[in-house]
């Protein structure tokens, strides 16, 4: 299984330093193009023609999570998958690395612009969602709608005894990551957030996929110590575009719970939960996810 990490937002504030390496080896079956934007390298790789799709991925990751939509949307659409900054291949996060939201947000704008999109749906997964709706608030002229799974904007929550003991169980969570953090030992640090989401699956892993989550280590830890201003569900009211959400039913509850609250607070929103998969849908169960991204898009496309 193709993995990539969920960021869930109320739980980490981490405290480890990143890995040191200056530099990612990389591996592609695709072409890796690049594009510089505030002063730093973003790297991503684009196929198929028609309709702009965006995809942004999550954290301990980077544009690979996305393998198996990219083919399956490329029938019909031109897709766009990109690193993130400072996610492989990309140069490694230095000391003055700065991975707040706003920035990430302005890094999506000036890519698109760079590359002649003038608007675009965006599929965002967790952290990636957080980025995606962030930036359909402060450029909703370039958003034709949204597809999120389970994003990390864990201010949507109303203040109600059960998401109280969804707050309850962050503060558990962060307290055992943030001793793994402690100890700097990037496969530990996986293996156990992977514990956390989607047990089982880390053992399951190829190498390659391996390789593919430690690389995103370092960048993994600046997102969760990012700048970013909360999330609400007054924020999520003001999404005039079409928009999925999607969750896991073995996520975690949390992350579901977080997923049905933003699709609530946003008008028109659908909801859906795939059948047995985890905060990583898309690699645990693809084709279900990949048929609910392409038939929401089918639906919407302009």
């Amino acid at each position: 299984m193709r993995l990539c990490v969920f960021m869930w937002s109320i739980i980490f504030a981490m405290s480890c330093k990143p890995p040191s390496s200056a530099t990612y080896q990389h591996k592609s079956a695709q072409k890796i193009e690049t594009v510089t934007v505030n002063g730093l390298t973003i790297s991503y790789v684009e196929a198929g023609s028609g309709p702009n799709v965006i995809l942004i991925h999550g954290s301990v990751s980077d544009y690979r999570e996305w393998s198996t939509l990219v083919a399956a949307l490329t029938k019909s659409c031109h897709v766009i998958a990109y690193s993130r900054r400072y996610h492989s291949p990309n140069p490694a996060p230095g000391a003055d690395a700065d991975a707040g939201l706003d920035l990430q947000v302005d890094d999506l704008f000036k890519m698109m612009k760079a590359t002649g999109i003038s608007a675009a749906h965006l599929v965002g997964h967790s952290y990636g969602g957080a980025v995606a709706l962030a930036f359909a608030l402060q450029h909703p002229e370039m958003v034709q709608s949204l597809v999120l799974a389970e994003p990390a904007v864990n201010g949507v929550l109303s203040k109600t005894p059960e998401n109280e003991s969804v707050m309850k169980e962050s503060q558990d969570i962060r307290a055992h990551m943030n001793e793994v953090f402690a100890k700097g030992n990037a496969e530990q640090i996986v293996k156990t957030y992977a514990m956390h989401v989607a047990p089982g699956d880390f053992e399951k892993a190829t190498p390659e996929e391996r390789t593919m989550l430690m690389e995103n280590v370092a960048p993994f830890q600046l997102d969760f110590n990012s700048r970013r201003a909360p999330f609400t569900c007054d924020d999520a009211k003001k999404i005039t575009v079409p928009v999925l959400v999607l969750a896991g039913d073995r996520s975690p509850i949390g992350l579901q719970r977080i997923a049905e609250s933003a699709a609530g607070c946003i008008t028109g929103a659908k909801f859906a939960k795939i059948p047995n998969a985890t905060h990583w849908m898309q690699l645990d169960q693809p084709k279900l996810f990949n048929d609910q991204v392409i038939g929401f898009l089918d639906q919407n496309k302009k």
